[in-house]
Formats: C-alpha cells, structure tokens, sequence
C-alpha cells in the first residue's frame, strides 16, 4: 500500500510535468495555431496546353481535441495526488515526543513540516545569544531581579594626570647657576571604582537552550516522519473534472 511519504517524494516532479505541460499547451493554441490547419492548393489553368504545376497540400499536425486530451493525462495525474495527498493529510498525525514525554498529541503532518523550519529560524536567534564576558566573576543579582548578574568585585582603574616635576641637573656654583630639567611625569590623581551588571546569560545555560532546541526539532522530525507513514487515501478527482468539462 502506498505511503504518504511517496507521494510527497514525487509531487515536485509532478507537479512540474503538470505546469509544463499547461505553458506548452498555451503556447501552442496561441502561437502555433497553424498546426491545427490544412489545405489542398489546385491551379486550373485556362488555356489548354498550359503547364499545370502539382497541388499544393498541407496536413493537419493535430487538432485542439488531441492536444487537450494529451495534457489531460498529466493534469489528471497531477489532480489526483494532490486529492490524495490532502486526504491522506487529513488523517496524517503523530505525537511530538522527547525522552519519552510527549509534548504534543496528534500533531497534523502538514503542521509538523512546517514547525520544523520554524524551530531552525528559532535556533539561529538563540544562536546569537549574548553571553557573560569571560574572565570575571559574575554573581546573580536578586536586587536588580532575575536574570541579571553582577561582578564579584568592583573593577578599579586610576585616574591619571601629567605633572612637570623639575630635577636639577647640576647644582648651583659660585660661578654657575644651577641647572634644571623639567620632566613630565604621570601621577595618579584618583581612582575608579566600576560595578558592572548585566542581562545576559551563562554559556553553559546558552548551550542547554540551544541543546534542548535541537532535541525538539529531532523529535518532531521523527513525529513527521512517523506521520508520513500513513497509507494513502485512494480517491480520484481529475477524470470526474475533465468529463464535466468535456460533456457532449
């Protein structure tokens, strides 16, 4: 029996037949509609003992009815899968587990699809998760609330200025005045005293988010899988279209 997963494999190829098929027909009802056409040219000369040159004749290539019933068979195919997919859709569930709790009941295999591609969006956001500077000890700060750390130890840095100390070269003389030099020199002013606080999260919690993200989009991959496992619903729709549309 036909699983729906089989059906899925092939609906692209298809489908694609299906489009094709429409556009060459298209074209060719309205720019080849010299297919659909023949004739027969006789020249009957007047004056007896003239050369008569052979007729002329085209044959018809095809006609409208064999054009349409050649892309019938494709456009019905496509119709029927498409039927078939959809019921069989209807029908198609699994539950969303991990580690053996289930997280979701019945899921529809349509819906488990497309959460599968939202999960991966969701996972390149949480891949861009701020997290703790290195090198400092943080510590969680019930004060400001959760989720916000604090550092350990307040992070001290001098304040600096430029001074000119002068420095005597050599000493003064009765027959010399002294000399001097002035030297610029840095000599701390003051001290900074900075505490840091921040929003962000540990690496370690980071990479249990990110994990705990991966398991579930596993976990509803398989639950998509096991869903597509569903025999398909035989029904047909394309043949029943076309025989309305083409009633004498």
């Amino acid at each position: 029996m036909t699983k729906l997963h089989e059906i899925l494999a092939v609906e692209g190829d298809v489908a694609g037949e299906y489009k094709k098929i429409l556009s060459e027909t298209g074209t060719t009802f309205s720019k080849k509609a010299e297919l659909f056409f023949g004739f027969l040219r006789v020249l009957d000369m007047f004056e007896e003992g003239s050369p008569t040159p052979p007729a002329e004749f085209k044959e018809i290539d095809t006609t409208v009815q064999k054009k349409l019933d050649y892309q019938k068979k494709f456009i019905i195919r496509y119709f029927d899968l498409v039927l078939q997919k959809e019921s069989t859709n209807q029908k198609a569930t699994a539950d969303i587990e991990v580690d053996g709790v289930v997280l979701a009941k019945d899921v529809p295999a349509t819906f488990l699809l497309g959460l599968e591609s939202k999960l991966k969006q969701l996972r390149e956001v949480y891949n861009r998760i701020p997290t703790l500077p290195p090198g400092i000890k943080w510590l969680k700060d019930e004060n400001k609330g959760e989720g916000v750390y604090i550092t350990e130890k307040p992070e001290e840095q001098f304040k600096t200025e430029k001074v000119i100390v002068p420095q005597i070269l050599y000493e003064a003389t009765k027959e010399h005045p002294a000399q001097v030099e002035k030297i610029t020199e840095t000599k701390n002013v003051g001290k900074y005293s900075r505490t840091s606080w921040t929003g962000t999260i540990s690496p370690a919690e980071k990479s249990a988010l990110l994990g705990r993200l991966d398991k579930l989009s596993r976990a509803v991959k398989k639950a998509r899988q096991r869903a597509n496992t569903e025999p398909v619903v035989k029904r047909t729709i394309g043949k029943e279209l076309f025989d309305y549309i083409h009633t004498v």
